[in-house]
């Protein structure tokens, strides 16, 4: 007679392939805006760029980041892109799981982030290391494939004309 087990004791057994619950919205942050601004910005360059990431492995004292060196990078981008204050973007990295892809972070919906300081206090660290000029050129590298008419320059053709230059 077989013995009754634990279903945590066989699950590992058991293939349950073709299901994760991730997966459709991966489909569609690939399609998203999102997707598609995320395939363009060079995250790792940046980071290593900001000093997040080294060449060398350092083994570092204290609790792990919960957001990777790019993830960093892209959450300071997401901050920018969609004009929220820290306790919203918070909130949205909470419920919004194209946020959460998009800063290479899975939020547990029953661990939610609850300090919104910790975005404030990722956004000032990389402040603190932005070298705009070096950041600039790393972007221009990665979009020149991308960009048209690089060596044009356009401005507006509207003028503003005095009250003098109406008169006759």
């Amino acid at each position: 007679m077989a013995k009754v087990q634990h279903i945590s004791g066989i699950s590992k057994r058991i293939p349950f392939e073709g299901f994760d619950f991730y997966d459709l919205f991966r489909v569609t942050f690939e399609n998203s805006e999102l997707g598609r601004m995320k395939r363009l910005l060079p995250l790792h360059e940046m980071a290593v760029n900001f000093g997040l990431v080294s060449n060398h492995p350092v083994h570092k004292r204290g609790r792990k980041s919960f957001f990777s060196p790019e993830g960093k990078v892209a959450l300071m981008f997401l901050k920018m892109y969609t004009q929220l204050s820290a306790p919203k973007l918070q909130e949205q990295l909470n419920g919004n799981v194209h946020y959460q892809i998009f800063c290479d972070v899975y939020v547990n919906p029953l661990c939610p982030l609850t300090n919104y300081k910790l975005i404030d206090d990722i956004i000032s660290e990389l402040s603190d290391k932005l070298k705009i000029q070096q950041q600039q050129n790393i972007l221009a590298d990665a979009w020149t494939p991308y960009m048209k008419q690089r060596y044009s320059t356009s401005s507006s053709a509207s003028t503003q004309q005095t009250p003098s230059t109406w008169q006759s």
